[in-house]
């Protein structure tokens, strides 16, 4: 188990009744739950007003792409990709490498957005990365259209498989892979 850090804090009264009552008094339980909301935080709430960041219901979701072509969706993606998720990724990790790239997919796209879910194989060279989200081919084609801007930048070659409940992306290593190194962003 790894070691533990011990820090005090001061809550106010009415967040530690509702902490009580989640965990039912196991002192355990609160420290984790406690740890799992401070992680929440400073892994993904503190960017969220940076970035105008919003988590949606997937139904909502699912609705939005259905209103959406493959081809504008795939537009939208191409756009965010090559823009605002370069940006993102630069302030978040401070580079911009392919293990930030899909660091932010499993981290931010599948933990925290819970907009799919992430899965990944192969080694150093070869990656396979899965998305499944059951929102629709225009879901698809954004996130394909959006990773595949990303690898590219990176001078990776990439090879997406798009369908209506998910995203293969096979992302292969060429020569040297390029690495971003991030401009000066307000933290």
């Amino acid at each position: 188990m790894a070691r533990l850090t011990r820090r005090t804090f001061a809550i106010q009264p009415d967040v530690s009744e509702k902490i009580d009552a989640l965990v039912d008094g196991h002192t355990l339980e609160a420290n984790l739950l406690v740890d799992k909301a401070l992680r929440r935080y400073l892994e993904w709430g503190r960017f969220v007003e940076n970035f105008n960041l919003v988590t949606s219901d997937p139904r909502l979701m699912k609705l939005f792409w259905s209103h959406l072509t493959v081809e504008e969706a795939r537009e939208m993606g191409l756009q965010n990709g090559n823009s605002a998720v370069v940006e993102f990724i630069l302030y978040y990790f401070r580079k911009f490498d392919l293990e930030s790239v899909l660091k932010t997919f499993r981290v931010i796209g599948a933990e925290y957005s819970n907009s799919f879910v992430y899965s990944e194989s192969g080694d150093d060279r070869n990656r396979t990365i899965i998305l499944r989200h059951s929102m629709g081919q225009s879901a698809s084609a954004y996130y394909g259209a959006s990773l595949k801007a990303l690898s590219v930048r990176l001078g990776l070659e990439v090879e997406l498989a798009e369908s209506d409940d998910q995203l293969v992306c096979k992302i292969r290593s060429v020569d040297k892979e390029q690495v971003a190194a991030p401009k000066t962003l307000k933290a």
